[in-house]
């Protein structure tokens, strides 16, 4: 299941993307707490992304000295914030259920990975830094960002997905659209 998850995770998304605008019912009050969040998400995500060099070395300065996953902490919070935009409580569940169950996978799976590719190296750095949930103080004393990382990862995508959810929910406000959202 796990595989499965890691492997599928993108379609998943999709999956995911339009079951949130059939339920969506956006608010002035939703949009407005949901947009900042998901920025901040947004801004996580592309700090990490100019940081790491996947599978050639082991990230372990910037945000990879709070966090193991700085990429899917940022996911979470642009998630998050897109959720709370459409002001559907149920969505809200089913997004943190679903985030969980699928990144708790993906990042069981990819830890493998990483003993493989790494091997003492990444147990000691996963020792010292959580998973998920941040430290308040690094362990390591960051690197250099390197914007070309942050366009070779081809981030401006999760850029580009944020403000469509945005002017997609806008239109579904304003022209008062249809929703499926019984809470």
């Amino acid at each position: 299941m796990n595989e499965f998850l890691s492997l599928y995770r993108i379609k998943l998304g999709f999956v995911f993307a339009l079951l949130f605008l059939v339920m969506a019912k956006p608010t002035v009050i939703g949009m407005t707490i949901g947009i900042p969040i998901g920025i901040m998400g947004l801004l996580i995500r592309l700090w990490a992304s100019g940081h790491i060099k996947k599978n050639k070395e082991l990230s372990v300065e910037g945000p990879y000295s709070y966090s193991r996953n700085p990429l899917y902490l940022g996911s979470f919070f642009a998630g998050l914030g897109a959720a709370i935009m459409g002001s559907c409580l149920i969505f809200l569940v089913i997004f943190l259920a679903g985030f969980y169950l699928v990144y708790a996978a993906v990042i069981k799976e990819e830890e493998k990975r990483l003993v493989e590719l790494f091997g003492e190296s990444f147990l000691d750095y996963k020792s010292k830094v959580p998973a998920f949930f941040p430290l308040l103080k690094p362990v390591r004393v960051s690197k250099d960002f390197d914007l070309r990382l942050v366009v070779k990862h081809e981030e401006y995508n999760a850029w580009l997905g944020f403000a469509a959810t945005i002017i997609l929910l806008y239109l579904k406000y304003h022209f008062h659209l249809f929703s499926l959202c019984p809470l």
